[in-house]
């Protein structure tokens, strides 16, 4: 009787192993948020550095601000209390947190893809931990990825939404939309004449990290140099040539390569992006000297060219949030404002 028993226990065992081992092999989808902390730090590209070594692949990413009531659908989506009080959570509680600042929505894929995000934020290293705790969440589940997904990355009608919209005025080439009569008098306070450029956008560029940066898996570290380099970042959004066409691809890309396409303010002059030697790299943050080939990264004019660029890859356009309250205005060049934002 032992006997059995023992034996049951190790096919028991070996059938648990067997599992784990055929899960690693699958190719799984998970759901992976960047807290704000990495939007205040830079360090969203050391994200994507990691996961580019561990065999991860991103398959889809945008950089988001959202209210406080989805901040607290999606922390009320995962089991945890929205308006409980957290100690070591920055502004006392996750959805205070979450709704703080940007935050960073990632798709990721790979074999045993949960596990290894999973194993990657338990291990307490940069960039997935701080002194105060983990500065990110995945999913617990592939029923819960599909929820986080479905949550995050859901299909919106962007004309539709902008139109209807009492908060968002959005500013592209052809004409402004949104609520501007309600907030026009603030607007114009700011920006002088609705119908001009906003002055933001001649301190703004367009920046894509096109495919080679992917093949050569440098593509975080590119980032990273992106965001040292800038005042701040105002979009980042992982896209396809096929989908979202524009003259910062490289002409010997496919209509199925990926890059990231990364909205920044006051781009400063330590990053140099060379035409003349198009596949050199050197990056060093102790001189302060970054060099970066157009092979790898290529940057558009500022003023119209930005919200030229903008209508096709931020589908928003330079978007602006009411708090018509307060008379304050804000915004970002990003899909940031259509999610969660639009009410």
């Amino acid at each position: 009787m032992v006997n059995k028993m023992n034996n049951m226990k190790r096919k028991s065992r070996e059938e648990n192993i067997y599992e784990s081992d055929r899960l690693q092999q699958k190719t799984q989808q998970t759901f992976v948020l960047a807290y704000p902390c990495h939007y205040a730090h830079g360090s969203v590209g050391a994200i994507l550095t990691k996961f580019q070594k561990s065999d991860l692949k991103i398959i889809e990413m945008r950089c988001m601000d959202v209210t406080r009531n989805f901040a607290q659908k999606h922390v009320r989506n995962i089991g945890w209390d929205p308006e409980a009080y957290e100690d070591n959570v920055p502004y006392g509680n996750w959805a205070n947190y979450i709704a703080s600042n940007p935050v960073v929505a990632m798709i990721v894929e790979g074999k045993g893809a949960r596990d290894k995000v999973h194993e990657l934020i338990s291990e307490k290293q940069h960039p997935f931990w701080r002194d105060e705790g983990a500065t990110g969440y995945t999913s617990s589940s592939p029923d819960q990825a599909k929820i986080d997904i479905g949550t995050w990355f859901r299909s919106i009608d962007l004309e539709k939404e902008m139109r209807n919209s009492k908060r968002v005025v959005s500013v592209l080439p052809d004409n402004v939309h949104g609520p501007v009569h309600e907030i026009e008098q603030t607007f114009r306070n700011i920006y002088e004449d609705v119908t001009k450029l906003p002055p933001l956008v001649f301190h703004m560029c367009v920046l894509l990290i096109n495919p080679l940066a992917f093949q050569r898996c440098c593509a975080g570290q590119v980032l990273d140099a992106i965001q040292a380099n800038c005042s701040s970042i105002r979009g980042i959004k992982l896209v396809r040539k096929a989908d979202y066409p524009s003259n910062l691809w490289p002409t010997h890309s496919a209509p199925s390569d990926y890059g990231i396409a990364v909205v920044v303010c006051d781009l400063k002059p330590s990053l140099t992006i060379t035409h003349e030697n198009p596949d050199s790299k050197y990056i060093n943050y102790i001189k302060g000297e970054f060099i970066i080939g157009s092979n790898y990264i290529h940057q558009s004019e500022p003023g119209k060219e930005v919200l030229e660029h903008a209508t096709k890859i931020f589908k928003s356009g330079f978007s602006v949030w009411a708090y018509l309250n307060g008379f304050d205005l804000g915004g970002y060049i990003s899909e940031v404002s259509l999610v969660g934002l639009v009410e």
